[in-house]
């Protein structure tokens, strides 16, 4: 049996006692026997393995939330002025993750409101071609198809064995390709794209080069530096562990030269509270393409959540580095009882997603037939097409995937024939 080399799950929240509890020592109580139970109150109802969808919010981000609620309820705007420090944190700490700048980061509405955002702040021509991948995510298609209107071309980039490769995108490309949107990694299949590479030759040719970072953020490191991204969109409430829902957008200092304010208001300009100023300058860097006061509640959980990242002792490396290991111990179950593989396996290709195909022993059973079964065993996992997706954090461990494995032997086995 191969080796799965995790950094250890104690080791790494310890840090996190130490800043929240001001303890050196953690004593069970009230039925919480470790820190995972504790941080992570969803690990005592069951096993949980759906982040692709929808993130549990830590203890930590939870008692912010309700300390944000109480103060609301009791003191209405009164201390608003500390809860707009959140604001300020969140945006910090998401430079920091990102390794861009504060003023690089803007909160929108969703993901697909940032891809919009910037679809309407680039002039285009008729004829411009939009390159995108087989297999997206609506919120990186819609923003892009809306543009036909004007003229603007959207091609698909055909997968093939459930991966999208970055030769043929690169051949793809022409004179008339102005921008390539692809995910960092694929929400069906986990496959991570090699953004890198494309976005090097997108801008040798003067081609814009973005990414969905949406199943990404939280599981695995994301440097948009190295990366060589013009933009970068995403949201609060997956792999960030944060609450429903902000988005997020990062915007390079190249590409927002490109950018044109079509879409302006109040909270875009410099002095918001000036107002009946209206020639007064918009606010620096991305923080313009907020045009309405932010959505405080999630923003306040993701500070919250963002500093549990910022806690953990060897940070996004060691989260990745955990998420990775989980994931491949997973795969290499799934192939050891049978179960077809959907997520592809090659060096840099994975993620912390896992999609798996149902048993060839059971033809009778259909993918929702399965999740049902799965969570009746209090496994919580994800039906995506024609698969079943599942999609462990770093707090996981290899025994909630034991878990899963065992209730997928059982599964595999021919259902008695009805009486």
């Amino acid at each position: 049996m191969a080796e799965y080399i995790l950094p250890d799950l104690d080791s790494m929240l310890q840090e996190l006692l130490l800043i929240e509890e001001g303890e050196h020592e953690f004593t069970p109580q009230d039925g919480i026997s470790d820190l995972r139970q504790l941080f992570f109150p969803v690990t005592r109802q069951g096993v949980y393995l759906n982040h692709a969808s929808q993130g549990p919010m830590p203890r930590p981000v939870a008692v912010t939330m309700h300390q944000y609620v109480d103060d609301v309820s009791g003191f209405g705007s009164a201390h608003v002025s500390l809860w707009l420090e959140y604001i300020l944190g969140a945006r910090r700490r998401l430079a920091l993750m990102l390794n861009g700048h504060p003023s690089q980061i803007a909160f929108t509405g969703s993901t697909g409101d940032g891809l919009m955002l910037l679809a309407s702040a680039l002039t285009w021509q008729e004829g411009d071609t939009i390159l995108l991948a087989e297999g997206e995510f609506p919120s990186n298609v819609y923003p892009w198809l809306n543009l036909q209107e004007q003229g603007v071309k959207v091609e698909f980039v055909p997968a093939h064995e459930n991966r999208i490769s970055a030769a043929e995108v690169k051949a793809r490309i022409t004179d008339r390709t102005r921008l390539v949107s692809l995910s960092l990694v694929e929400f069906l299949t986990g496959f991570r794209n090699d953004i890198q590479s494309i976005a090097s030759y997108c801008h040798e040719r003067g081609v814009l080069c973005g990414i969905d970072a949406m199943q990404a953020l939280g599981a695995i490191e994301v440097d948009v530096q190295a990366l060589d991204v013009d933009f970068l969109v995403g949201s609060s409430h997956k792999w960030l562990l944060a609450p429903q829902r902000t988005g997020l957008l990062y915007v390079s200092t190249d590409f927002f030269s490109k950018l044109q304010m079509r879409r302006k208001s109040w909270f875009s300009v410099d002095e918001p509270y000036d107002f009946f100023n209206y020639e007064q300058p918009l606010k620096r860097g991305a923080w313009r393409f907020e045009h309405s006061f932010p959505n405080m509640m999630p923003i306040v959980g993701l500070d919250s959540a963002l500093g549990l990242f910022d806690g953990v002792e060897g940070g996004m490396q060691a989260v990745e580095q955990r998420i990775l290991g989980l994931t491949e111990y997973a795969l290499d179950g799934l192939e050891r009882l049978g179960y077809p593989l959907i997520t592809p396996r090659g060096k840099g290709e994975r993620s912390g997603i896992v999609t798996f195909q149902l048993h060839p022993a059971r033809p009778d059973l259909t993918v929702p037939q399965a999740v049902e079964a799965l969570a009746e065993r209090s496994i919580t996992v994800s039906a995506r097409g024609n698969g079943v997706r599942i999609s462990p954090h770093f707090y996981n461990t290899l025994q909630d995937l034991d878990q899963l494995l065992n209730a997928l032997e059982d599964l595999k086995q021919p259902s008695a024939p009805k009486k």
